[in-house]
C-alpha cells in the first residue's frame, strides 16, 4: 500500500508555536520544514518533543523584506519537482494570504494536493469540519432568508448553465463530488442577489478552511453570471480602481510612466482567477525583482 507523504512548510515568523498545534499527531510519513529568521522566537523543548518520529528540519533564512516567503516558496517548488508524480501533499502553515496566489498557480498546473492552514491540524479534525459543512450547506437553501432579499427574476436556462459551469470547474480542480455539489448549491442559492459575489464568498468562508481556493475557482463564473454586473458597472469599477492605484503610486513618489503602466495592468487583470500572481509577475518582469517588489507591495492590498 502506497502512503501519502505530507510536507508541512512552516512560516514560523508568521505563526510561531501556535502554528505547530497538532504536531504530536504526525507520523513517519509526515515531513515538517520550519522556516525562520534569527529574529523569530525560539521553539520550546516541549514542543520539539511533540514531533516524535516525524522528519523534522529547520531552515534559518536571512532577515529581509519577504525573504522568508520567497525561500519557502522556492523550496516548495523544489519539493514538487523532486517528488515528480509521487503521491504527496503540501501544506503551507501561515496566516499570510499571499501564499494563496502560489497555491492557485500550482493548482492550474495540476498540483491539486496543496493548501494553506493557520496551524498543523489532525486529519480527523479536518474530516469533522467537512462533515459539518454538509449539513450547513443543505440548511442554507431552506433557512437563509437574508440572502434572498433583493433578488431579481431568474432565467431558468441561465441558472442551468451556471449550475453546469460551476460543477465542471470544481470537478476540474480535483475536488470530490460531495464538495462540488455543496459549492454549487451555495452559488445557486445566492444567484440573482445584488450582492451575489460577496454572499457566495462569505458562505464559503463559513464552511470551508480552503474557502479562498474555492472562491477563486467560482469567482470568474460568478462575475459572468452576475445580474448586476453590467458593462456600466464594470466600467465604473475599473475607473475607480485605476484612480486608486494611480493615487497610491503617486503618493509613494513613483514616476508617471510607472504609475500609468501599473494602474492599467491592475485594471486589466484584477478580476482574473490568479490576479495577484499575474500582476506581480508582470511588474517584476518589467522593472526587476527589487524595484518590482517595492511597487507591488504598495498596491497588493488594493488588488
Amino acid at each position: 500500500m502506497a502512503f501519502v507523504e505530507t510536507y508541512y512548510l512552516i512560516d514560523y515568523e508568521n505563526v510561531n508555536e501556535d502554528g505547530l498545534t497538532g504536531s504530536e499527531k504526525l507520523g513517519s510519513h509526515d515531513h515538517v520544514l520550519i522556516f525562520s529568521t534569527k529574529n523569530a522566537s525560539k521553539i520550546s523543548i516541549g514542543k520539539l518533543n511533540d514531533f516524535n518520529s516525524v522528519d523534522l528540519s529547520s531552515h534559518e533564512i536571512p532577515a529581509g523584506n519577504q525573504s522568508l516567503d520567497m525561500h519557502l516558496v522556492s523550496y516548495l517548488g523544489y519539493l514538487i519537482g523532486t517528488n515528480n508524480n509521487n503521491k504527496c501533499e503540501y501544506i503551507i502553515i501561515s496566516k499570510d494570504t499571499d501564499y494563496d496566489n502560489i497555491i492557485s498557480f500550482w493548482k492550474t498546473h495540476n498540483i491539486l494536493n496543496i493548501k494553506r492552514k493557520d496551524s498543523i491540524n489532525a486529519e480527523e479534525n479536518i474530516a469533522d469540519n467537512n462533515k459539518n459543512t454538509s449539513e450547513t450547506v443543505i440548511a442554507s437553501d431552506k433557512t437563509d432568508t437574508s440572502a434572498k432579499n433583493n433578488k431579481v427574476k431568474i432565467d431558468p436556462e441561465m441558472k442551468t448553465q451556471l449550475n453546469n459551469k460551476v460543477q465542471q470547474a470544481i470537478r476540474k480542480a480535483g475536488y470530490t463530488q460531495s464538495v462540488t455539489n455543496k459549492v454549487t448549491s451555495i452559488v445557486l442559492t445566492h444567484y440573482g442577489n445584488d450582492t451575489f459575489a460577496s454572499n457566495v464568498h462569505n458562505e464559503l468562508r463559513e464552511n470551508y478552511t480552503d474557502y479562498l481556493d474555492l472562491y477563486k475557482i467560482v469567482k470568474p463564473i460568478i462575475s459572468k453570471y452576475s445580474i448586476t454586473n453590467t458593462d456600466t458597472n464594470k466600467t465604473n469599477t475599473n475607473s475607480q480602481l485605476n484612480s486608486e492605484i494611480q493615487k497610491i503610486l503617486s503618493t509613494a513618489g513613483f514616476k508617471n510612466d510607472i504609475i500609468s503602466y501599473v494602474a492599467s495592468l491592475v485594471t486589466k487583470h484584477h478580476n482574473d482567477n490568479n490576479a495577484k500572481q499575474v500582476i506581480y509577475t508582470d511588474i517584476v518582469s518589467k522593472y526587476g525583482q527589487a524595484k518590482g517588489l517595492n511597487i507591488y507591495n504598495h498596491i497588493k492590498k488594493n488588488i
